[in-house]
């Protein structure tokens, strides 16, 4: 071969490698992407000169948050578990007891997530444009035929864990309201975090604390809805009469799931985006208004308004795909990093490690097995199958839409998304409601 060609094969090499450096994505953009943009940031982190303002804070979480979630779901087995999400918590938290993160770039962090209220822009976000963004056939054709288990599955799930958890010496106010509450809420976004807002508004605690105190019962309860997944996906093998797999009525009615989706799935574009961002401050405007009035915590108020207004359709359809749009772009681009300032301001490792007892965990699969065994043996009071309808009660269980894949795919079941949606978006929406009622009732 001439020097020429060897020149030539050496130049195409060198293309073909980066063509394949640029289909790496991290996050949302390519590797030669993140690596220019992120040793800028590390950079000035590092050399103490962030800007302690949002923009500052939002550099810093995005760097984390889009490397550390694209490693967690790159991982063998722990991407089955929600890796991405317990990689951009846990990562930054260590980093941070064992002093790693600069002063400076904590004092950002904790300017975007806690002065600036990024976190409440983030989880209204989700929680209105998750259920306006539902559709409305789902909402009400499926969450009729699913009440009567959820509402069992909830009932039960209440009561017993936390029988338990007082039997343990947990205390039975303390199991309820700090343990099994939130394995309930709907994971962290639209679940946790709203919950946080509505508990520390009635007893004054710090919220940081309060999601140290929180969080660590969804995670845990997501893994053991995983596995409750697996183990009932196994029955269905053995037993093929008791499962439809994937399919979770018993008749031949079928939910028609195309009605509304032209409205909904309009082509994503700048005026809806900024249609569904005013909602959004409109809700938010209107929840902390009339959580002045009438008592009742903004997450609760907004929470109930959003649902209402999507069951009766009092919104244009626009509006209603305007505010599914929005939560796309904040959900898609700042659910990780948004974990990272969790991680970073609000998860104290060595709070989390103290109450990780034997006691707490027994509590937790007892949330799940609960759920699990309610919807199996529910669900010949509403004709559905036993199997299907108890791997949809363990999306109550489910840490949001990630905890809905890994339990759906582990159970080779994502025909049921639809409905594991409203178990863990609608369940969620009322564990939260009621339990903050609850506590203020209580306080």
């Amino acid at each position: 071969m001439s020097e020429q060609q060897k020149a030539i094969v050496q130049v195409q090499s060198e293309k073909s490698l980066w063509i394949k450096l640029k289909e790496i994505k991290i996050g949302v953009v390519s590797l030669p992407v993140y690596i220019a943009f992120s040793v800028i940031v590390f950079i000035a982190m590092y050399a103490e000169a962030i800007p302690v303002d949002m923009m500052g804070g939002l550099g810093i979480i995005i760097a984390f948050g889009w490397l550390l979630g694209t490693i967690g779901n790159t991982i063998p087995g722990l991407n089955k578990f929600g890796g991405s999400t317990i990689l951009a918590m846990l990562v930054p938290a260590t980093l941070v007891l064992f002093n790693l993160i600069p002063q400076n770039s904590l004092d950002a962090v904790n300017m975007l997530m806690s002065e600036a209220n990024f976190l409440d822009l983030y989880v209204f976000a989700l929680v209105s444009g998750s259920i306006l963004g539902m559709n409305r056939n789902i909402l009400v054709k499926g969450f009729a035929r699913m009440v009567l288990p959820m509402m069992a599955g909830f009932i039960l799930a209440l009561i017993i864990p936390s029988t338990i958890g007082w039997a343990l010496g947990l205390g039975f106010t303390d199991t309820l309201f700090y343990i099994v509450t939130p394995a309930m809420a709907g994971g962290m976004g639209g679940g946790v975090l709203p919950l946080g807002l509505g508990y520390s508004a009635i007893t004054g605690a710090d919220y940081g604390e309060l999601i140290a105190i929180l969080a660590p019962a969804s995670i845990l309860s997501n893994f053991f809805a995983i596995v409750g997944a697996a183990v009932f996906n196994r029955i269905g093998e053995k037993k093929s009469h008791l499962t439809g797999n994937g399919t979770l009525i018993k008749s031949d009615e079928s939910i028609n799931l195309s009605e509304d989706n032209e409205k909904l799935e309009l082509p994503v574009s700048y005026g809806l985006l900024g249609t569904g961002l005013y909602l959004l401050v409109t809700l938010y405007i209107a929840g902390t208004f009339f959580e002045g009035i009438i008592g009742l915590p903004a997450a609760v108020i907004i929470i109930f308004t959003v649902t209402v207004l999507k069951y009766f359709q009092v919104l244009p359809s626009r509006v209603e795909a305007g505010a599914k749009q929005f939560n796309s772009l904040i959900s898609t681009n700042f659910t990780l990093p948004l974990m990272v300032g969790l991680g970073i301001i609000y998860l104290t490792l060595e709070d989390v490690i103290a109450m990780l007892s034997w006691q707490y965990l027994i509590v937790l699969l007892s949330v799940v097995i609960t759920l699990g065994l309610t919807g199996y043996f529910i669900s010949r009071f509403v004709n559905m199958y036993p199997v299907d309808s108890a791997i949809i009660s363990l999306n109550q269980a489910a840490m949001g839409g990630t905890g809905n894949v890994a339990v759906l795919s582990t159970s080779n079941r994502q025909e049921l998304m639809p409905f594991a949606q409203v178990a863990t978006r609608i369940g969620g929406a009322i564990t939260i409601s009621l339990m903050i009622t609850a506590m203020r009732l209580l306080g």
